[in-house]
């Protein structure tokens, strides 16, 4: 027997030298067995799926070491267990099996016990690591019952045999996985993880699944596909995303997320009611929820199943959500902004987002860069949100500019077809009432007080219907409300703070740079910076002259 076997022969009280009991001990949380051998060992379990989360697999795995390690008189440490992991070849690393080698690395152990040597790894490389490392530290490995030294040559031939057979069985199940997946995917049959909004129902004899579906027993749609059904309607009206999610939150619907330990601790049924933007808009982007087949994440075709939102609606739902110009707006995190630039306006000096400080000694507000590193730009905040609401104002009534940013969401090849475009018909009605105007300014008026009434009534009206129809176009809400309203200044001033601070992202870059005078109390407007965004530049504009756009001072 080695000497570092021989050495825990006899463990206990080192001044009675007796001999140690054969039984089970407790020391601390770990249960430990110690016999006349005093081998040091530690049981692996894994299993790769555990649906119902119980660990049952597992856990037998570990009684199994148990009982025979009791019978050999092996002293255990704490159990290492992974559950819901796989062992083939690409799988993610395993925590348990890193402890694993760690132990045999460290000559921790002198028996590693498995249930098979599968449970271990599949990898035939990853393999041969686990039986050099072994035989380097003096390690046996104990398979079903049976002790295997790997440094004897018949030993490690048979633990090398059945690791083959492990890699070999697991690279067929990872082809019979995959053939399933792709015929469930040419059939437009479900797999995997049911979705939000779906349940399926199994064969009660065979467990075979007969149906995914959105509705429940009565006929009636799930609770979860009626939420997002009734998001996807409030969405494709004009409703903000964050304004859904705050509704959903005020009526306590649970959200799909996953609950944390907090919310455990504050919820036992692990019942998550926050819906975040970024959750709801990951829902209503799924295909799944028009009844479609995604395999490797491409839409195939029709699916098997009832859709919750109609296919072409959905077209046009992700269209909207997939505007560039929403996309331009980051999806915020955390409490909701209470300042027209805060995260909007960038630092000179370091570029970083500048955040909103309301304590300052010498102003009420302020916008300041706390990016660590810099901290050197601070600013009235005040003054500068003057600046950038005169900037939006004066960009709206700047002319051409609404017709170009309602171009920039319109098909080219709509725009050939449909006749003379939207913008031109604009501006010829602002041109007849330009020429009415002037018929009733002229010395003597031109035309009378009635007449004037009835064609400037007969122009407004059909100035609405354009801009409305123009405005359309332009899939977000903000942006419509502020050109569908009768004058600018009414549109931003009914706006509310995320409306303005969205289309402020969406059209504008504001740049603060740091102060090199001191001008005491007088604001330095020079140190404030508004160019148009990419957005303008990329989309609006798409390389043509920048003069309709106006001062960026």
């Amino acid at each position: 027997m080695d000497d570092h076997v021989d050495a825990h022969r006899h463990c206990g009280n080192d001044e009675g030298g007796g001999d140690v009991r054969p039984g089970k001990h407790i020391k601390g949380d770990v249960q430990i067995y110690t016999g006349f051998m005093g081998n040091r060992g530690v049981i692996y379990g894994r299993a790769s799926k555990d649906v119902k989360h119980t660990g049952t697999s597992v856990r037998k795995q570990i009684e199994r070491g148990e009982r025979w390690a009791r019978g050999e008189g092996i002293e255990l440490l704490e159990p290492i267990r992974d559950d819901n992991m796989g062992a083939t070849r690409g799988s993610r690393e395993r925590p348990g099996f890193k402890k694993v080698r760690a132990l045999i690395e460290q000559r921790a152990i002198d028996v590693l016990i498995l249930w098979e040597v599968s449970r271990s790894t599949r990898d035939a490389t990853e393999s041969m690591g686990l039986l050099d490392a072994a035989e380097d530290n003096n390690v046996d490995i104990a398979v079903d019952g049976k002790r295997y030294d790997p440094s004897d040559d018949a030993d490690r031939m048979q633990l090398q045999f059945m690791f083959m057979m492990a890699d070999s069985e697991g690279r067929r199940t990872k082809k019979r996985n995959i053939d399933s997946v792709t015929t469930n995917a040419q059939r437009g049959t479900p797999h995997g993880r049911f979705p939000y909004g779906y349940r399926r129902i199994y064969d009660s004899t065979s467990g075979v699944l007969l149906e995914q579906t959105p509705f429940a027993g009565d006929g009636q749609l799930l609770p979860e596909a009626k939420t997002l059904q009734e998001a996807a309607s409030a969405v494709l009206s004009g409703t903000p995303l964050r304004r859904v999610c705050r509704n959903l939150n005020e009526r306590g619907v649970p959200s799909p997320r996953k609950p944390r330990a907090k919310t455990l601790a504050e919820n036992p049924n692990g019942v998550v009611n926050v819906w975040e933007r970024a959750t709801l808009r990951q829902l209503l982007l799924n295909p799944t929820i028009a009844g479609r087949r995604v395999y490797q994440g491409e839409d195939i075709g029709p699916a098997q199943w009832d859709a919750i939102v109609p296919f072409d609606e959905w077209l046009e739902l992700r269209a909207l959500l997939t505007d560039p110009s929403r996309l331009t707006v980051a999806v915020p995190r955390g409490p909701e902004p209470r300042h027209l630039l805060s995260g909007i306006a960038r630092c000179g000096e370091c570029g970083a987002r500048m955040k909103a400080s309301t304590n300052e000694r010498r102003m009420k507000r302020a916008y300041a860069c706390r990016h660590e590193g810099c901290m050197r730009v601070m600013v009235t905040a005040g003054k500068v949100d003057e600046m950038v609401e005169a900037t939006i104002l004066g960009l709206f009534d700047t002319p051409g500019f609404r017709g170009k940013l309602a171009a920039a969401h319109k098909e080219r090849d709509e725009a050939r077809t449909a006749g003379p475009s939207l913008s031109s018909q604009i501006a010829a009605k602002e041109a007849e009432r330009t020429e009415i105007d002037g018929l009733r300014d002229s010395d003597p008026p031109r035309i009378s007080l009635h007449a004037y009434i009835a064609e400037t009534n007969r122009i407004e009206k059909r100035l609405e219907e354009l801009r409305a129809s123009e405005s359309a176009q332009v899939t977000s809400p903000a942006l419509r409300k502020m050109m569908t309203s009768k004058s600018v200044s009414e549109g931003w001033k009914q706006a509310d703070l995320m409306d303005r601070r969205e289309i402020i992202r969406m059209l504008l870059d504001v740049k603060i740079d740091r102060a090199t005078v001191n001008r005491g109390r007088r604001f330095d407007f020079s140190r404030v910076t508004i160019d148009p965004s990419a957005f303008i530049l990329d989309d609006v504009l798409e390389g043509q002259s920048m003069e309709w756009f106006g001062s960026g001072d």
